[in-house]
């Protein structure tokens, strides 16, 4: 007449033993994700946005330094006297993944033209190289691609999104803010950046082979 009893409570005890278990299956990876965020904000380079230059038609384009993809660093000013295109992406964004094959062949045209000018794609993706390589290859994209995976350009260029692009002068001041996809290769874009050129300064070099 005992046993029903001992046979509920024991049900019982495992049952709250499995739900025990499933809590902590959930905690933890949500207690992991908290630790690495703290310690990513702990590592983070300080940048008090008082303290940045700013970011709009006419002024300097800001300042960065970031890893490039194929090992090393560059700098906005390493490019000086070509106009640049600065584009913030990542491979999560749908609309940055479209436009690539066309900044690809605006960069290739104006290459082969023997114009002045760079495009720097800016990827603020989390986890690094790896998941963009994948996208780069699949392109074959041969402008440099610059990794900032603590997003440090948003906070520097004041980024609402991407992609955004940012227009720089051979004098290196920001001639526009492009905000959202556009068709890079198309023969109106191409005339634009050719303008600023004439307009700007940038002398045209021989054309490539």
């Amino acid at each position: 007449m005992t046993t029903e009893p001992i046979s509920k409570e024991a049900g019982q005890d495992e049952v709250t033993r499995a739900r025990k278990k499933a809590l902590l299956l959930i905690l933890i990876p949500v207690f992991i994700m908290l630790i690495w965020a703290f310690a990513a904000k702990l590592t983070r380079d300080p940048v008090e946005e008082e303290n940045l230059p700013p970011v709009a038609a006419g002024q300097p384009a800001p300042e960065f330094t970031f890893p490039l993809m194929t090992g090393g660093n560059a700098s906005l000013s390493d490019y000086g006297g070509k106009l640049v295109l600065v584009n913030v992406w990542a491979t999560w964004c749908p609309p940055c993944i479209d436009e690539m094959p066309d900044l690809q062949n605006l960069y290739a045209q104006m290459k082969r033209e023997g114009f002045p000018f760079e495009i720097l794609g800016v990827s603020i993706d989390a986890l690094g190289a790896d998941p963009v390589r994948k996208w780069v290859d699949r392109f074959s994209i041969t402008f440099p691609i610059l990794l900032d995976p603590r997003g440090t350009i948003k906070k520097l260029y004041r980024t609402t999104g991407v992609p955004e692009t940012f227009v720089v002068d051979p004098q290196g001041v920001l001639v526009q803010k492009i905000i959202g996809p556009r068709k890079w290769d198309g023969p109106r874009m191409v005339a634009y950046m050719k303008q600023i050129l004439r307009e700007r300064g940038g002398e045209k070099a021989a054309p490539s082979k």
